[in-house]
């Protein structure tokens, strides 16, 4: 049986999670005044229970009580973090005329034809009114200029109003970018033209986050004067400080194949190898309590003196954060209860921002711990090795494994595919990513002595390059990367849940965790089955809502067929980031038939011949300037569903005497300002009219 007065902060983490996450999740908004008032009242309870009722077997009523109150305290919490409740929150502000001035509020990124900054509002003026002070943050794109490259964290702009609001989803299974913006505290978007913002030549940087960025640019320019040059600097960068902005998709993508990703992102991994290396400079500090004390002291000044230089970034804050509770741990002689630690510091990185509950770089970060302390000795003992050289690899395998199995389920949720020999990547990169780090922290502290830097400089680089020909290689094994997973909520919680249970079985050892894992286990493969039978036997067609292209989809069973704009075919990551989600929830193939918007094609459940298609019994046809039809004809074709398209200027006279239109469906590649004339044209022949600025169309056949 556990003690769980051991482990307090693992009790209580559960349900101050569970509120945040309801909050998040079903965005109920409740007055924090009244949970603050049903806080005070579990808390009078609360004391009157453990006072009155001392009996034992009534100590579960407090427990109750108790998780009631963390419930509503994280719910409350993050309700009341929201950015809408912000004073003077810039939605709440009605002008539609005037300007903002703003704060840059962290370091700008240089993109392909934009740089982009996250703004922090500051106050809104207009002639006729006097300043006003508003707040929230919104993230700006700015026209490619020596301006806007010169931009740097706290500069103080203007820019004329409004602020658009961030697009939600536009097509189903879409990533949700407003979203993923609004946990960050950004709700609303600017596209700044050159001559469109004014640089008001002040800096309003906070001091340590200034500290730490223009360390960390001293840090990258010693760098590249040591002669890092080209894809080594990138993963330098990426590895050592935390700046992986100007890494390669190609390296990124070979290293998320290889299952190494986590050795790009400055993590637990890199604070552990400070930890390890200053923990034994400093290992004969250890006779005396002073001294143990000193030593600890210094151990987290260094951590945190590490995680200023590499930026501050939230992953190196929640390595810090991790690792600074388990050094604490140890000052207090609470050694042997790491998991404790963990929750701590899980539960304070959760009350300063709850938005965290939901980061995918959180939970990862978290689960990987947990799976490592809690499975790896039982994976470790399942196999002994009397060979120590082969028992060393046996150990690293181990911690890979445990840290697969604890985050295995969040990345197949989340990005859909597994990669296969994480094992193989993470027994190589281990030992080499420790000599990069070690390198690479020894090249940054010699860099300004002539000619070692340059040796040093060479030795880097040349472990730097061999770790990416290592990455490459693995890369290219064949089936690296397992791609076209999918699982629905209820079986990602059946996932966490046969997860939970198998942490409990390990640690307890209770036959009954057995028999709930079989249950649950059962759940999910009723869950797949049933998705797996009702994606057998579905048909339907949907419009897709893209921002530069035009795709139909038709959908039979586990087949479909795309009609599409030629464009989209070489177009990854468009089908990525608004198509791919939705084929693999329908088990449709990633990589589907597809056909030009200007061809003929027919196979068994659809056909199209010129600007008309067929499929279950609908009538779609095409509208542009290259697919009209002689308005001139003595019948008109009844249609279900016109899609006009393209820059084709409104003509419903012509439409309407060629064709009998159901639904008029109007694409994202008409311009704005024609399709609101479509819009009216067609309200005035009384045709309904669906706009896809509104959102994918979708319709379910049967």
């Amino acid at each position: 049986m556990i003690n769980w007065g051991k482990y307090p902060f693992v009790r209580l983490i559960g349900p101050f999670a569970l509120g945040i996450w309801c909050c998040l999740r079903f965005a109920v908004p409740l007055p924090v005044s009244s949970l603050l008032v049903v806080m005070l009242v579990l808390v009078v309870f609360s004391s009157a229970v453990s006072k009155w009722l001392g009996s034992f077997r009534y100590n579960w009523v407090f427990g109750v009580l108790l998780c009631c109150f963390l419930f509503c305290a994280g719910y409350a919490l993050t309700e009341a973090r929201e950015p809408d409740r912000e004073q003077g929150y810039f939605r709440n502000d009605t002008a539609m005329t005037g300007y903002y001035v703003a704060r840059v509020w962290d370091v700008p990124s240089e993109r392909e034809k934009t740089v982009r900054a996250v703004l922090e509002l500051c106050c809104h003026y207009e002639d006729t009114l006097p300043l006003r002070a508003v707040s929230g943050r919104v993230m700006g794109y700015f026209g490619k200029g020596d301006s806007a490259l010169a931009l740097r964290y706290g500069d103080m702009i203007a820019f004329p109003a409004p602020i658009a609001e961030v697009e939600g989803l536009a097509n189903p299974g879409e990533f949700d970018y407003r979203g993923y913006l609004w946990r960050k505290g950004i709700t609303g978007q600017v596209y700044l033209r050159n001559g469109r913002w004014l640089d008001l030549s002040e800096n309003r940087a906070r001091i340590v986050y200034a500290f730490s960025y223009r360390f960390r640019d001293r840090l990258l320019e010693a760098l590249r004067h040591c002669g890092i040059r080209d894809d080594e600097f990138s993963v330098a960068a990426a590895i050592l400080l935390g700046y992986d902005d100007n890494l390669p998709p190609q390296i990124r993508e070979n290293y998320v194949a290889a299952g190494a990703m986590h050795i790009l992102c400055v993590s637990g991994l890199h604070v552990g190898v400070i930890y390890l290396i200053a923990s034994f400079m400093l290992g004969f500090l250890k006779r005396k309590r002073w001294q143990v004390l000193t030593k600890h002291v210094l151990l987290l000044l260094l951590i945190w003196f590490y995680a200023l230089i590499a930026g501050l970034s939230p992953s190196i804050l929640r390595a810090s954060s991790m690792i600074s509770f388990v050094i604490i741990g140890e000052m207090i002689r609470r050694k042997g209860f790491v998991l404790n630690s963990i929750a701590a510091s899980a539960f304070i990185l959760l009350c300063i921002n709850p938005n965290n509950i939901l980061e995918i770089g959180f939970l990862l970060s978290y689960m990987a711990v947990v799976g490592i302390i809690v499975l790896q000795k039982p994976i470790y003992h399942l196999l002994y090795v009397p060979n120590r050289p082969m028992d060393k690899v046996w150990q690293i395998t181990t911690v890979a494994l445990a840290a697969q199995l604890a985050t295995c389920p969040i990345t197949i949720y989340y990005f859909h595919q597994f990669s296969s020999y994480f094992w193989l990547s993470n027994l190589l990169m281990t030992p080499i990513s420790f000599f990069v780090i070690l390198g690479g922290m020894m090249l940054l502290m010699v860099s300004w002595i002539p000619y070692v830097n340059v040796i040093m400089g060479y030795a880097v680089w040349g472990m730097l390059y061999g770790m990416n020909a290592i990455i490459a290689w693995i890369e290219k094994l064949p089936y690296s990367i397992i791609k076209g997973l999918y699982m629905s909520p209820l079986e990602y919680a059946c996932a966490l849940g046969l997860l939970l249970l198998l942490l409990l079985y390990v640690t307890l050892r209770h036959k009954r965790y057995v028999v709930e894992m079989l249950l649950v286990l059962l759940v999910f493969t009723v869950s797949f089955t049933i998705r797996h039978f009702e994606n057998n036997r579905q048909k339907a067609f949907a419009v897709y809502s893209l921002r530069s292209h035009t795709a139909v989809d038709f959908i039979q069973g586990s087949r479909h067929v795309v009609m599409a704009d030629s464009a989209l075919f070489s177009d990854d990551g468009a089908i990525d980031y608004s198509l791919k989600t939705n084929w693999l929830k329908r088990g449709l193939s990633v990589r589907p038939q597809m056909f030009a918007l200007s061809d003929d094609f027919q196979c068994d459940f659809v056909h199209k011949k010129n600007n008309l298609v067929s499929y279950g019994g609908k009538l779609l046809a095409l509208w542009d300037d290259a697919n009209k039809v002689d308005d001139t004809l003595s019948f008109r074709i009844p249609v279900d569903f016109l899609l006009v398209k393209g820059r084709s200027c409104p003509d419903m006279t012509s439409v309407v005497n060629c064709y009998e239109v159901s639904v008029l469906l109007i694409d994202r590649s008409v311009p704005v300002y024609l399709a609101e004339k479509w819009k009216r044209q067609a309200e005035e022949y009384a045709v309904p009219v669906v706009s896809l600025y509104d959102g994918a169309f979708v319709v379910e056949l049967h």
